[in-house]
């Protein structure tokens, strides 16, 4: 080799030697820095991109909601284009094509050149990815189907600064440029199915009219969700069915000033215009005079009620439907409307649970004939629903009235052998005994058993699932039982049954059966502060072992959308991204909404919110419970004593008082936390980005509210303690004055308790949104207000008789406690005398 030949060896051994270190240099970055900008989609408030869509209105539809959020985010309003369209637009203008190469031409051109790939996405997913084609800089936004395409477009826009909440959005601030991002993004979701469980009996959700289910369903939608879950009560207007001509009944159960959908006895009048605190609000958002949705408000019978029910189901379905929302519904089938209950044996409290209507005997030839009836009903009624639950009944009803009763449970064991010993973990569960959970749970099932059977002459080809609150224990057992296509539901929370946690591996081992888990989004029983249950689902690891052990999915159970935001987003989000933690959510919550100034306060303040939630055991310690309050109720009984000077008798007021003392140090330890909560919240107002400030001013207002609450409750929990104090001294005839002492310091506890309660309904009111705030503040009204107000006149009227005054004033519990309808407006006639009990 001569030196000419060596120089050029030698360059070209460094080049060689360059282009590798090159090579791998490049190999240690990512293949693109996601996110920077490639171009702009809008430049000095003009637009330099169109929006591109495919064939068919439902991606004209997406394509527009694109529009319009970028138009949000920028002020300038993108063209929505055809393909054929977009071409003649200048060469320098960028394109957002969305759709998958099926909808979009244009996608499909750029998939024939391997640029983009959907290839292997599963249903739901989508790409996100930016190219150049045709000499223009491009993103695709879309996948395989339209639901996928436009979960494709609320993700883009998340990326772009926007988050979606259940109640809501928050959106960037505006600025006149708009970059085209670099996005090289493929997303599959974890779980097939994804959504809530919500029910109407509840004011929080009953008050929602037909536009706020609207809001609702597109906010679902943005989120990624496409799953809904319908619990229908039987004393409720959804499904009309009849036993021998006679339909339900109602207005028993539930209230007819309330659409039939609340309930009637110990939860007010279902009126708005006789509210103390916050009328205004209500006639703000229609749900006035009457304490209803608007849909609801001339309702007048039963007749009319059905009407208006059918009709309001039927459009929350279709547009749920537009929003590519599955719909399922539930039933209960050891339940009926009382009045067609009179025709079969009947258990538990007579004629009705005022919670649930009447429970009905499974042995009864006529209990399968009115679960046959209603269920031919709801599938003819609601036949766009894409299927049904059988639900096994959460209170354990069993019927041992009789010899052949008993014969018939013990038949039916045999089906389930080892029951007891696998419900051994569900310790908080309602029934406390293993007969009553043996004989209960093989009852319904055998109605549900039988219903199935004869699936095809009641409702031809409907899909029916099986349902349960609490009921995770029996679900091996029905695997055995029923074919796979069955689906099962099932609510499960360490809060309620499983202190230990819910045993997640009692969902595998199934095949291809489909499961859901129900996991609570918020407790019934702490319905007012806003609840922070992320470390809750966490620690039950629902996300996780929901994937190892092959859940299809979720239908979290809503009670309260507003002021429950982060669980449901943190569900959302979960959903696809299944290993997420609370400290990874609640850093990017924090930081999205807040900004990075505010981040550490935010964190603190949701850190602190989470531990209260876990220090009063994910259920507030009964603090605001659904279902009245004990309070309340005791003082109600009292008031009905013959004699209630000489004190309370009940058998239930030893173990009330007795609560009572664990209970309010338990309140006082979670007003400091509270405390230290609000502390934070107030030190970002002046660091929070300007687009979340109205959050931030919601969630101290509800902080600030919550705290009145827990004040208000700790000081009516202390007057009941200081009367009973009071009454332990008492002696007819011969009281020591430190009976007067006591029983005046009560007294003057009641009457703080209820000005306190007018404080708190005051504060809750400056700031309401959202009609689940309408429904807090009516039990604010009814529990906390006219509770204490009644109860105060009560120990007034105790402490006058023993002070020598006028004593007669006494107090009108019938305000909350309003009188069971009477005889003549429900049809029990003659047939109710003769009626099998």
């Amino acid at each position: 080799m001569n030196h000419s030949e060596r120089a050029v060896t030698g360059k070209r051994v460094r080049k060689i030697l360059v282009l590798t270190a090159m090579f791998v240099l490049f190999a240690s970055l990512p293949a693109r820095a996601a996110g920077a900008p490639t171009g702009f989609l809008a430049r000095h408030g003009q637009a330099r991109a169109t929006i591109v869509v495919g064939q068919g209105e439902f991606y004209q539809f997406v394509g527009q909601e694109l529009q319009r959020y970028l138009e949000a985010f920028s002020g300038v309003k993108l063209e929505v284009l055809t393909p054929e369209e977009a071409r003649k637009r200048p060469k320098d203008w960028g394109w957002v094509l969305v759709g998958g190469p099926e909808a979009n031409e244009l996608v499909g051109e750029a998939v024939l050149k391997k640029l983009v790939n959907f290839a292997g996405l599963k249903p739901d997913g989508f790409a996100l990815r930016t190219l150049r084609l045709e000499g223009r800089p491009v993103l695709v936004v879309g996948g395989n189907d339209e639901a996928a395409t436009m979960y494709a477009v609320y993700d883009l826009l998340e990326r772009y600064g926007a988050v979606f909440l259940l109640t809501g959005e928050i959106l960037p601030e505006k600025k006149a440029d708009l970059e085209l991002r670099d996005f090289d993004v493929r997303s599959d979701p974890a779980f097939r199915r994804r959504g809530l469980l919500l029910s109407f009996n509840y004011p929080h959700d009953a008050f929602m009219s037909m536009e706020d289910w609207h809001k609702f369903l597109d906010q679902m939608a943005k989120m990624k969700m496409n799953y809904l879950h319908l619990f229908l009560n039987p004393y409720e207007p959804w499904i009309r069915y009849e036993y021998h001509g006679e339909p339900i009944w109602m207005g028993d159960v539930s209230r007819k000033d309330s659409g039939y959908l609340m309930w009637a006895h110990g939860f007010g009048s279902s009126r708005a215009d006789e509210l103390k605190v916050g009328q205004e609000q209500f006639k703000k958002a229609s749900v006035y005079p009457r304490a209803a949705a608007p849909e609801y408000q001339h309702v007048e019978n039963n007749e009319q009620g059905f009407a208006a029910a059918e009709k309001f189901m039927h459009e929350l379905i279709a547009y749920a439907g537009s929003r590519r929302i599955k719909v399922w519904m539930e039933v209960d089938v050891g339940i009926v409307a009382p009045n067609l209950a009179r025709y079969t044996t009947r258990t538990l409290h007579l004629p009705f649970f005022i919670e649930f209507g009447t429970f009905i005997c499974p042995d009864n030839p006529v209990t399968m004939e009115l679960n046959e009836n209603r269920l031919r009903k709801l599938a003819q009624t609601y036949p766009e629903a894409e299927g049904y639950f059988l639900h096994l009944s959460e209170a354990y009803p069993v019927c041992n009235q009789t010899d052949q009763d008993r014969q018939f449970y013990l038949n039916l064991r045999s089906q389930y052998p080892g029951l007891t010993e696998a419900r051994v973990r569900w310790t908080g569960d309602i029934a406390i005994d293993n007969d009553t959970v043996i004989d209960s749970n093989s009852g319904t099932v055998y109605l549900i058993q039988k219903l199935m059977e004869e699936r095809d002459r009641l409702a031809p080809k409907a899909k029916l699932g099986i349902g349960g609150f609490g009921h995770l224990y029996v679900l091996p057992y029905l695997n055995k039982m029923f074919p796979t296509s069955v689906p099962f539901t099932d609510m499960e929370s360490r809060a309620i049954w499983t202190p230990a946690g819910v045993p997640m591996e009692m969902y595998g081992g199934m095949g291809d059966r489909e499961r859901l888990l129900q996991n609570r989004i918020d407790d019934d029983s702490s319905m007012l502060g806003m609840q922070f249950n992320v470390n809750l689902y966490y620690k039950d690891q629902v996300l996780e072992g929901g994937l190892k052990y092959g859940l299809a999915g979720f239908a979290s159970q809503v009670n309260r959308p507003r002021g429950t935001e982060t669980n449901t987003k943190y569900m959302a989000e979960g959903e696809w991204n299944p290993h997420l933690t609370p400290q990874e959510f609640y850093h990017n919550y924090a930081l999205r909404i807040f900004g990075e100034r505010a981040l550490p306060s935010m964190l603190k303040a949701f850190e602190t919110l989470e531990k209260n939630e876990e220090y009063l055991g994910w259920t507030g310690r009964g603090n605001f419970p659904c279902c009245g309050r004990d309070e309340l109720n005791l003082a109600y009984e009292y008031s009905k004593q013959p004699n209630p000077f000489d004190g309370p008798r009940s058998k239930e007021w030893r173990p009330f008082i007795s609560r009572l003392h664990d209970l309010v140090p338990a309140y006082i330890g979670s007003v400091r936390m509270l405390q230290e909560a609000l502390d934070n919240l107030e030190s970002a107002r002046s660091e929070v980005a300007p687009p979340s400030q109205a959050y931030l001013a919601y969630l101290i207002n509800r902080t600030e509210a919550y705290i009145l609450h827990m004040q208000t409750v700790t000081i009516w929990d202390q007057a009941f303690i200081d009367l009973d104090s009071a009454f332990a001294v008492h002696r007819p005839g011969a009281d020591p004055p430190e009976f007067l002492t006591r029983l005046d310091k009560s007294l003057k506890g009641f009457e703080e308790a209820r000005s306190k309660a007018v404080t708190t309904g005051e504060k809750w009111s400056e700031m309401v949104d959202h009609p689940s705030d309408l429904g807090v503040l009516y039990w604010i009204n009814v529990f906390m207000i006219d509770g204490t107000e009644q109860t105060a006149k009560l120990v007034e009227s105790i402490d006058n008789f023993h002070h020598g005054r006028d004593y007669t004033e006494r107090p009108d519990f019938e305000k909350i406690f309003v009188p069971w309808p009477p005889l003549a407006t429900v049809p029990w006639q003659a047939a109710e005398e003769a009626a099998p009990q």
